[in-house]
């Protein structure tokens, strides 16, 4: 394994073509320059002058003194983090999940229901059944906000590591659990990430917000 040196700017530049978590730096220059995958198990490719030196003095150039990049998929900084890009959805796929959560609404169960947890679950659930890969990404996004406590997973003991008095529920027809010992504004803030996240409308949010609001 070689060291070179980048800057800043080429260090941005590679981690913004990162494609999976994980990926390290080799592997995603190797699918820049449409070259084959090394037999070589890396977790990173590190950067170091040396390497750029040794290979420039044949040329009789020399390299400025660069930002050493040890790039061991290292744990990115914030302003660094190499993040998978939500995939963007279209315009049908949007209207196809404001039909459905607008048909929820709508439904004489939804409205005779009276248990503010149920009809956040029933959202949740829909959010999810309609577009699992959007709604999945918008757990993830919302997970690496950086706050302090966690809402979603894939497990209740994840999210009962995280307090004893979160009192998770599976959403749903879902592979999700949520925290729902929240009260109804948290309840509905939640849902509007998750639907902000998902790029939906919102009118669609203003629709949902009075079945949350405290009488």
């Amino acid at each position: 394994m070689k060291i070179i040196e980048v800057d800043e700017e080429l260090y941005q530049y590679i981690a913004s073509q990162t494609k999976s978590i994980g990926e390290s730096a080799s592997d995603i220059l190797r699918r820049l320059l449409n070259l084959p995958v090394s037999g070589v198990n890396l977790t990173a490719v590190d950067l170091t002058q040396s390497t750029m030196n040794s290979t420039n003095e044949e040329k009789g150039t020399q390299l400025p003194a660069e930002k050493n990049v040890v790039a061991e998929t290292p744990k990115p900084s914030s302003e660094q983090e190499i993040k998978t890009p939500a995939r963007k959805q279209s315009t049908q796929s949007i209207q196809h999940i404001v039909t459905k959560v607008k048909n929820l609404l709508q439904s004489e169960a939804f409205q005779e229901e009276s248990k503010m947890v149920v009809r956040f679950l029933n959202i949740l659930s829909v959010l999810y059944r309609t577009n699992p890969e959007s709604f999945a990404q918008a757990t993830e996004q919302e997970t690496s906000q950086g706050r302090t406590r966690t809402y979603y997973a894939r497990d209740e003991a994840t999210l009962l590591a995280a307090g004893n008095h979160t009192k998770p529920r599976q959403i749903p027809d879902t592979p999700y659990w949520v925290i729902t010992n929240t009260n109804s504004g948290r309840k509905m803030l939640m849902l509007e990430r998750t639907m902000q996240f998902m790029e939906l409308p919102e009118e669609l949010i203003d629709e949902v917000r009075p079945y949350f609001a405290v009488v």
